[in-house]
């Protein structure tokens, strides 16, 4: 009777330690199965580790160092920076730099200090250029210039917004003489395209031996004219306005980026590979600002 009670007893204790055993091996084999898995994730299949995020601050072109761009010149955030050049832009209290996504703008509310200067001119208007910025407009109504030249009686050249047959337009304008005549001016006009808060591209270009001016609104020819040639109004390049007959008009509203000025008449075939970043061998630019 002892002998079977001792049997029993054995018996016992050895399932306790073979239960014991198995709910490790299954507690260990279950862990494992988790962390290989699951690689590293919560049980709800979210990732676990720490995200790492990008900087917010723009690169130029051909940079690999996410800090290496900066709108503005070291120490003065009312001064952008020239790319290229040596010409830097001194900004009115409210065309200011932004920061939108990526990238760098500067935005204008539409009034008498929603203005950029530079400290001198920028382009030789008795000579082929092309200029070009990505802009976006937030006016219902009347003239807003993105970029112009001139700060005496009367402008060398517009780009921007005007009112064309009772609608907004996209416009290049130039003046072939020297008291800001309309019988003087040369226009280039993007009829019946969506303006309002819409990003867009445009592209202005004068080809000193054609003796043309052209425009282009994203990498599409929207029209070209034939010009005697064009004035060479004193003072420097504008951003967000232009002057007619000593006077500011077109204070520009809304967002301007990636402005640059080439010394050299784009083509249709080259404008159109610049919208798309396509463009082989990629000229240099004369100057630039906000590359972003």
């Amino acid at each position: 009777m002892a002998d079977r009670s001792e049997a029993a007893r054995r018996k016992k204790k050895r399932r306790v330690l073979v239960g014991g055993a198995t709910a490790l091996v299954l507690l260990a084999g279950g862990g494992t199965f988790f962390l290989m898995s699951g690689r590293g994730d919560s049980p709800d299949g979210t990732n676990a580790k720490p995200s790492t995020s990008t900087s917010a601050t723009p690169e130029p072109e051909g940079s690999k160092s996410p800090t290496a761009y900066t709108a503005t010149v070291a120490g003065d955030d009312t001064l952008l920076r020239d790319s290229y050049g040596q010409t830097g832009i001194r900004l009115g209290s409210d065309l200011r730099v932004s920061a939108l996504g990526k990238r760098f703008q500067v935005v204008g509310r539409g009034n008498g200090n929603s203005w950029g200067q530079s400290a001198e001119p920028v382009v030789d208007v008795t000579k082929s250029f092309t200029v070009t910025a990505r802009v976006y407009s937030s006016a219902t109504k009347g003239s807003r210039i993105a970029i112009s030249q001139g700060d005496g009686e009367s402008y060398s050249f517009e780009l921007g917004v005007n009112e064309v047959n009772g609608k907004q337009a996209w416009i290049f304008r130039v003046q072939t003489g020297d008291k800001g005549a309309e019988a003087t001016t040369r226009t280039v006009a993007a009829e019946g395209l969506t303006i309002l808060k819409t990003p867009t591209l445009l592209m202005a270009t004068y080809d000193a031996e054609k003796k043309a001016i052209a425009l282009y609104v994203d990498g599409k020819k929207a029209g070209e004219t034939p010009v005697p040639g064009i004035w060479q109004a004193p003072g420097p390049m504008q951003l967000g306005r232009s002057r007619h007959h000593d006077i500011w008009t077109g204070p520009w509203q809304g967002g301007l980026h990636n402005i640059r000025v080439y010394d050299s008449a784009f083509t249709e075939e080259q404008a159109a590979g610049y919208k798309e970043g396509k463009l082989s061998p990629a000229p240099k630019p004369a100057h630039a600002w906000l590359l972003t």
